[in-house]
């Protein structure tokens, strides 16, 4: 995990634009999103922040991965017209995503936004922690590693995302939970908001970054004045809303749905921390449903990624992560109904596709389908912290 920390205040960025600049924000989706500063969600709080200062956000572009020029190049050719369009480029990467952005718009306007000080991992007491100083530091090795108020201290750096220099200002509106009040954003999504005011709602197929389907039909909730169960994943908040999120029925719904996918997929699908937790959660220690267990192919063609369809829930996340995120389109579904699966590239191995490696489909599975074979990685052939102190080696690699 790479280490970064916002560099540069909201004056300084708007301080590199022009009232006349058309933007786009660009971000990635790896560590700088565990480090607090990029992602889905802080792209819209910073678009927010420029529109409401009168700058026009053409687009916002989330990539997995964008220490990855191929990545870079194929988001460019994707959407070609609006980058063609745009004058600035407003990074949400680390300082090697920014030299590959760069590289791959050499001519326009890119604005970078984090100092990356070397590499880390992460603590659930502490967060991201920086084990590995870059050279150019100057930080001293230190056995417990560095946090990132320590960072921020230390180098006169920022805290906290963009929004925190100009605190947006919401419309909020009360809506009832569970018979309790809760403040939440008008017109929000609802399983995001609820999700915020720590009201854990299960879910297999959404994601904020990705968007709603509402496949999984685990986060059913009731809803006063709606007929039936509605998907949170699906539901736009309304005033007056009352949400009903745990109840007999919907308990009961939830562990069928959980246990015919446990059914369908075999034990196997119970190393997934999410289906564990969840099973944990509905108390689900034998299975009342006995389905064929699937004896499907796992592909290990690919030199990076195993395919496991035998744990395959139809989630589509892998779908719109190789989709959205890495523009690539390997992964799709294919056949309809029962006979519904996921295939690579025209249902062929995986290595016979144009998979770019980003591991964004690994990181969006929730039931390890599709898993890495390593974790480790060099960006062109050279570590991270060559890419920072000789970014001219970037250029010949392209």
């Amino acid at each position: 995990m790479i280490i970064s920390v916002r560099s540069l205040s909201y004056d300084e960025l708007k301080r590199n634009l022009n009232h006349d600049d058309k933007i786009v924000i660009w971000s990635c989706d790896t560590c700088v999103k565990h480090c607090g500063i990029a992602g889905m969600e802080k792209m819209t709080a910073l678009e927010d922040l420029l529109k409401e200062d009168g700058y026009t956000v053409l687009k916002k572009e989330l990539v997995s991965e964008s220490c990855q020029i191929n990545l870079a190049k194929k988001h460019k050719a994707a959407h070609e017209d609006i980058f063609n369009e745009s004058t600035a480029i407003i990074l949400l990467t680390c300082e090697i995503g920014y030299q590959c952005v760069k590289t791959v718009f050499p001519k326009k306007k890119v604005i970078a936004t984090a100092k990356t000080f070397g590499s880390g991992n992460f603590s659930n007491k502490k967060g991201p922690i920086l084990t590995s100083p870059l050279p150019t530091t100057g930080l001293a090795p230190e056995p417990e590693g560095y946090t990132l108020t320590m960072l921020v201290e230390q180098f006169n750096l920022y805290p906290k995302f963009f929004d925190a220099d100009k605190e947006p200002n919401p419309e909020k509106i009360t809506i009832t939970v569970d018979g309790k009040p809760v403040e939440v954003k008008k017109d929000a999504n609802l399983l995001d908001e609820l999700s915020a005011n720590r009201i854990r709602i299960p879910h297999l197929c959404y994601d904020s970054s990705l968007g709603s389907i509402g496949a999984c039909r685990m986060c059913l909730v009731k809803i006063e004045g709606k007929r039936g169960l509605v998907p949170s994943c699906c539901t736009q908040i309304e005033e007056g809303m009352i949400v009903t999120t745990e109840d007999e029925e919907i308990t009961k719904l939830r562990k069928s749905i959980l246990q015919m996918i446990i059914a369908e997929c075999g034990d196997e699908i119970q190393q997934s921390r999410d289906i564990r937790y969840w099973m944990r959660r509905y108390k689900i220690t034998e299975n009342r449903f006995s389905l064929p267990k699937k004896d499907e192919i796992v592909d290990d063609s690919n030199e990076v990624l195993v395919k496991d369809p035998n744990r395959c829930i139809l989630c589509g996340r892998c779908v719109r992560a190789c989709a959205n995120l890495s523009g690539q389109k390997v992964i799709n579904f294919a056949n309809r109904g029962s006979n519904t699966v996921t295939i690579t590239g025209l249902n062929e191995p995986f290595a016979s596709t144009d998979c770019a490696h980003c591991l964004a489909c690994a990181h969006y599975c929730p039931t390890n389908a599709i898993t890495p074979k390593s974790i480790s990685k060099k960006i062109s052939g050279y570590p991270f912290w060559t890419m920072i102190t000789y970014p001219k080696k970037l250029a010949r690699t392209t």
